[in-house]
């Protein structure tokens, strides 16, 4: 921790250092290319004369300094992004914020030589370019705890409960649609160690890391089909939401049941007469009354209808 202080310390007065410098080369008189004398001036001790961060200072700097020069880097960021960056800061980097120092027509002169900085465009099709950004973007944030293989078992997943979720796992990966995956991202998740990224990440870069995420997923094991996949992730939630009231046999008779009133329902003895949309009701609307609670919210539309396929097949005995 020391070590980072003295580097953030080195960086930072070199940086000053170079600004005090170039503040007394710059014209008096903005030239046609007054944004590049600024950059000069202000900038490239951290992100270089060519925009490619490969500095003294842009080395020792974590976060490393934005590389204007790569076209897959630059792909998500926004005039009104560099905007915000140059005028504000970037909270937990380096970058200082600049709105004290220059004017408005400054910054939009730096925004237009970052621009000239930029490489040639990329060869790769959007949706690899999309891959690109995403694959960046997880192995910058997401790996420590999540595993360069999204496999989830890095020595601090290892310490986390509930453990990190396992992108390579189809069966953990099907309960995982497009929205739960998104807002998980941008927003995080409450009681776990999943922070929420929406100030660090466009919504089309959380987009970009949805699918890298789904790249990392095995395919399912020999012989399992799709038919068979829903139960198994029926009976993965059975055992995460509903064993302890409803039981291993779906009887009902566990030490939680046997203090309720009335008691949880008795699966063995589902009449066939019940329809799935019945019990889908009653599974996310609750039932008043009862211990039964409310699950939608907690559970989606196909996780109930899994979760049913698993109590079906496992527990009900006929009519």
């Amino acid at each position: 921790m020391k070590g980072s202080r003295r580097v953030a310390c080195l960086a930072l007065g070199l940086s000053l250092g170079w600004a005090a410098q170039g503040a007394a080369q710059l014209p008096t008189s903005p030239p046609h290319d007054w944004g590049k004398a600024i950059y000069a001036a202000r900038c490239a001790a951290c992100h270089g004369v060519d925009g490619r961060a490969d500095t003294p200072i842009g080395r020792l700097l974590r976060p490393r300094p934005r590389n204007f020069a790569d076209p897959v880097e630059m792909a998500r960021v926004t005039v009104d992004r560099i905007y915000r960056a140059i005028k504000d800061g970037r909270p937990g980097t380096a970058m200082a914020s600049w709105g004290e120092i220059l004017s408005e027509t400054e910054i939009g002169d730096v925004i237009d030589h970052i621009h000239s900085l930029a490489g040639p465009q990329s060869a790769l099709s959007p949706r690899q370019l999309s891959l690109e950004v995403g694959r960046r973007i997880y192995e910058r944030e997401c790996v420590f705890c999540h595993g360069m293989d999204g496999r989830a078992d890095t020595e601090v997943a290892k310490v986390l409960h509930p453990p990190p979720r396992n992108f390579a796992d189809p069966v953990e990966m099907a309960r995982l649609d497009d929205g739960r995956m998104y807002s998980a991202i941008k927003l995080g998740r409450p009681g776990t160690a999943m922070g929420g990224h929406g100030e660090l990440l466009t919504p089309a870069e959380i987009i970009d890391v949805m699918r890298y995420l789904r790249t990392l997923v095995q395919p399912l094991p020999p012989g399992m089909t799709q038919a068979r996949l829903d139960v198994v992730v029926g009976e993965r939630i059975y055992r995460q939401d509903c064993v302890v009231c409803h039981g291993e046999q779906g009887n009902g008779q566990t030490p939680v049941g046997q203090h309720l009133m009335p008691r949880p329902a008795d699966f063995t003895r589902l009449s066939a007469t019940v329809s799935d949309k019945d019990l889908a009701q009653v599974i996310a609307r609750g039932r008043p009354g009862t211990a039964m609670a409310p699950w939608l919210g907690v559970l989606n539309s196909e996780d109930i209808r899994r979760v049913i396929l698993f109590i079906r097949q496992t527990f009900q005995r006929g009519s």
